[in-house]
């Protein structure tokens, strides 16, 4: 039987549900008005390049896509000179898919550009509203980095 407290946060969770990819549609046209017209499973694979390189089974891994998908999307992303590809010093046969900078200059234009849609999207909002909803996504960005953290730790 469920108590008040778990109806509750299963509506929360709805409505996260439901939010999520209302949001991600909204960013995903603004990728494709971009002059670079990058697609979101790209953007998203050039946002994890940002932080670090990857090897192509960890992109592939993290994608949840087979290992050709995710060498076609890299040479791809390759042929537009945002993505490079390196040998690793340690394992030759190893190779390491790094952003280019001519990558994270897109990567900075598109997220600029995006953001800049959120922000007059979110520019009706009350001060009051606009509080409470950094505040609330403040506690659900730190829920989900938590889960993340105890996935990887497995």
């Amino acid at each position: 039987m469920y108590m008040l407290k778990d109806v509750e946060t299963f509506h929360i969770a709805q409505q996260i549900l439901e939010v999520i990819p209302l949001v991600m549609r909204t960013i995903a046209y603004e990728l494709r008005q971009t002059e670079h017209v990058v697609v979101t499973p790209h953007f998203r694979l050039l946002w994890m390049l940002n932080h670090r390189p990857f090897s192509l089974s960890e992109l592939a891994e993290h994608q949840s896509v087979s290992l050709p998908t995710m060498s076609n999307s890299i040479t791809i992303l390759e042929e537009r000179g945002w993505v490079t590809r390196s040998r690793s010093d340690e394992d030759r046969r190893k190779v390491f898919i790094e952003l280019s900078p001519a990558g994270r200059a897109v990567l900075d234009d598109v997220q600029r550009h995006a953001e800049a849609r959120v922000a007059r999207l979110l520019s009706v909002l009350s001060e009051s509203d606009e509080q409470t909803l950094f505040s609330g996504l403040s506690i659900l960005r730190d829920v989900f980095l938590s889960a993340q953290e105890e996935n990887c730790s497995r």
